[in-house]
Formats: structure tokens, C-alpha cells, sequence
């Protein structure tokens, strides 16, 4: 009889500290965004600045890829996220710039960007009549006091530049775009 009251006693007692021990808790950890870094012919880029950045105004969070060009941010906001990649004049502004989605908790989430020789192109027109532009990469119509900025790769490009009121008499350009300069086109010229 003795032996059934200790066993009724541990019996309950060995259930309730098993239930209370398995109990797990769950922990929730911020998001992490991992970015690789490769040139134009695909090798890793190390040394480069990484800024990752919620929107224009925000200062952001800086980082050097390591020798093998990953970069890993990690206690973020659940939130979209931008990056800008620099060293020298190579950028990743003709590549990958954001996932285009927030961020997950308890994710890591990975960004693919390739740094090519860039330089800035500035188009803007000072008529008063709208001008259609355009070469391999673009096609648009500016009109009075409007910029456009671009960002393209090394290297030379024809322009077709066309008075809208004027269509079919096209005035070509050739521009040259260095690595790191700002070209600038005023229309008309």
C-alpha cells in the first residue's frame, strides 16, 4: 500500500517537471541580409564599400566586403532594404540595388551584385520644346527643364536626339562615358 502511494505520488510528479522541461520557447532573431560582390568577370570583389540604406535620407549602415566579397548585415528591420557597391569607379548600379521586398525574421536573405565600370550621364533639356533621346540602353522624351541621370557602363555611345516637333530630322551624338566622370548634355546644342 505504501509502495502505491509513492508510486501515485512520483507518477504525477515526473509527468508535470517533463511537461515543464520540454517546454520550448520560441526565439525570434532579427533579419540578416548576406550580399555577394562579383566584377564583370565574375571574381570576387573584395575592399569594396557597401551602404545599405531604408530610402534616400537615411545615412545607412556601411560595410568593406571581405576578400571574398560577401558582406553580411545582420539585426535588421523587418523592411526593404537598398545597397549601393563602390570601389574606385566599379559600382553595382547596373545590377542588383535591393531584394525588392522587406526582409523575414529569423531569415537570412541573399543579394547578388556585379560592379562594373560606371560614369554619369546627365541629359537635360533648356527649350522649351519636349526632345526625344535615345541610344541602345534608352529611349525618352525630356521636356523643359527636366534631368535625366543615368548611370551607364565605360564606353561610347551614339545618341539620337530629335526635336518633337521636328520628327524625322535626328541630330547624332557620340558621347564617351569614363569611368567615375559626369557627362552632361544640354539640349538643344
Amino acid at each position: 500500500m505504501k509502495l502505491l502511494k509513492i508510486t501515485l505520488i512520483i507518477l504525477p510528479l515526473t509527468c508535470f517537471f517533463l511537461i515543464n522541461c520540454s517546454k520550448t520557447h520560441e526565439i525570434i532573431l532579427q533579419p540578416r541580409l548576406f550580399i555577394t560582390l562579383k566584377d564583370d568577370t565574375g571574381k570576387s570583389v573584395a575592399g569594396a564599400t557597401v551602404r545599405l540604406y531604408k530610402n534616400a535620407q537615411d545615412p545607412g549602415i556601411t560595410q568593406i566586403s571581405d576578400s571574398t566579397g560577401f558582406v553580411i548585415f545582420d539585426s535588421l528591420e523587418v523592411q526593404l532594404y537598398y545597397w549601393l557597391a563602390q570601389k574606385g569607379c566599379k559600382t553595382n548600379r547596373n545590377s542588383q540595388t535591393t531584394l525588392n521586398r522587406a526582409l523575414v525574421p529569423n531569415a537570412i536573405l541573399y543579394g547578388y551584385s556585379v560592379l562594373s565600370e560606371t560614369g554619369t550621364l546627365e541629359i537635360t533639356n533648356t527649350s522649351v520644346e519636349p526632345y526625344k533621346v535615345s541610344d541602345t540602353l534608352f529611349k525618352i522624351t525630356l521636356s523643359k527643364d527636366t534631368p535625366y541621370i543615368a548611370y551607364p557602363k565605360v564606353g561610347s555611345y551614339l545618341t539620337h536626339i530629335e526635336k518633337v516637333s521636328a520628327p524625322g530630322i535626328v541630330k547624332d551624338t557620340l558621347i564617351e562615358i569614363r569611368c567615375g566622370d559626369t557627362t552632361q548634355l544640354r539640349l538643344p546644342y
